[in-house]
């Protein structure tokens, strides 16, 4: 068993937002993975001394969380990540499901886990978090930083150790001040509408393995996203927001909520560290709003850049560190009032790899579930030049993400009047 002791090295205390996510998965799991498909056999004993190496590099690859104090603590555990391996031939998102219905423990550590799915040319291997840890984009670090250790044959100098990342509260606190807003015409806020704050419904776990659904857009379809979206003047995410909103919208729903994770190492310019740096964002749209597109597509582009002003995360990050949840059921409501949605999109943009001798065939993830009754959760990675989404569930929406395909597919395909592009 690794070695922890509650009397073990403290690193440093959890910061707000993370005692609220830590106390929330007390009885809450919330663990996530990310794919990648390499086109060569790793074998597990190569899989091991790689994620070893990224222990050294990142300091909360290499803690436990101790739950016993008055505070939440991360400690040192020289325990290494576990490694296990599947069947080869066995469908990654059949690991991905089961993962979802093993809780990552708090103690003995480290809150991560990785799983090989071996071929005789080619292989999978899922990453999986616990979210005290990290969030999406910080795993995502962690596995190019993998994919750059694998294809370094152990010589690394590319990648420097990371000190112990600071609570993003600190970090949000010493934001300097900047204009609250991007010059976008936000127009009216869906954040009026009451329907915005319905708060959500826990599902107790059970341990029962969730719906997967998994999608790539074709990489033509891809390249005429980015291009239609930069004629709109809006991002690809607000794009992904109005798809899936339209697909619900058509299946009878008058009122869609969206949550996307912000992440703030772009938002608000705070390190790339393998923490969790990120804030909540709800949009809202109606059946009338899923009428044109593209309008809708502005609207929930609109109502993120209201939220991801320097103020509004300041301020929401203030309030958290002078109201803590101090307790699993004050996290458990809180979580339920602020993340409940139709659906979470948490994008994790253009990941590129350092690795330039080994091939990645495809990235996948995140893919998780948040224990929310009628919760969708859609993860987003682009590589390779192509979009690919991966969506769990409990209460699946027949066609969702294919229906979000054809939906963006439609929206490129249509003229813009505004500026001619085809």
């Amino acid at each position: 068993m690794p070695a922890f002791s509650p009397g073990g090295t403290p690193v440093r205390p959890l910061g707000a937002f993370e005692r609220a996510i830590d106390l929330y998965m007390r009885r809450n799991p919330v663990q996530f993975s990310l794919v990648a498909k390499v086109g060569r056999a790793v074998a597990e004993a190569e899989l091991s001394t790689g994620l070893a190496r990224l222990q050294a590099l990142h300091p909360l690859l290499r803690v436990a969380v101790d739950q016993d104090g008055p505070e939440a603590v991360y400690r040192e555990t020289d325990g290494p990540i576990a490694v296990g391996s599947a069947a080869p031939g066995t469908p990654w998102q059949a690991v991905v499901v089961h993962e979802q219905t093993r809780p990552i423990p708090a103690r003995p550590g480290p809150p991560a886990r990785a799983v090989l799915v071996p071929g005789a040319e080619t292989c999978a291997i899922v990453l999986t978090f616990a979210h005290q840890i990290t969030d999406g984009t910080g795993a995502l670090r962690v596995l190019l930083d993998l994919l750059t250790v694998l294809d370094s044959d152990g010589d690394v100098p590319k990648l420097a150790p990371y000190g112990v990342p600071q609570t993003q509260e600190d970090l949000l606190a010493r934001l300097e001040a900047g204009p609250d807003t991007d010059g976008t015409d936000a127009g009216p806020s869906a954040g009026d509408d009451e329907r915005m704050h319905t708060a959500g419904e826990l599902r107790p776990f059970a341990g029962r393995p969730p719906h997967l659904d998994a999608l790539a857009l074709d990489r033509g379809l891809t390249a005429r996203l980015v291009e239609r979206c930069r004629a709109e003047g809006v991002s690809v995410h607000a794009a992904l927001c109005a798809a899936a909103c339209t697909v619900f919208h058509r299946a009878g729903r008058d009122f869609v909520r969206v949550l996307s994770p912000i992440d703030l190492r772009r938002a608000a310019g705070l390190p790339d560290d393998v923490a969790n740096r990120f804030a909540g964002a709800r949009t809202a749209s109606t059946a009338d709003d899923a009428k044109d597109f593209w309008a809708l597509a502005r609207l929930h582009h609109q109502g993120l850049a209201r939220q991801r002003t320097p103020g509004a995360l300041r301020a929401g990050s203030a309030a958290l560190a002078q109201h803590p949840p101090t307790t699993a059921e004050e996290a458990e409501a809180m979580m339920a009032a602020v993340t409940a949605a139709d659906i979470q999109i948490t994008s994790l943009g253009v990941a590129r790899s350092d690795a330039t001798g080994l091939e990645v065939t495809a990235l996948w993830g995140p893919a998780q579930i948040t224990q929310l009754r009628g919760e969708h959760v859609l993860g987003v990675v682009t590589a390779g030049g192509q979009l690919r989404m991966t969506e769990l569930t409990h209460d699946p929406v027949p066609a969702l993400v294919p229906g979000m395909a054809a939906v963006l597919a439609q929206a490129c395909a249509a003229p813009a009047p505004h500026t001619g592009v085809r």
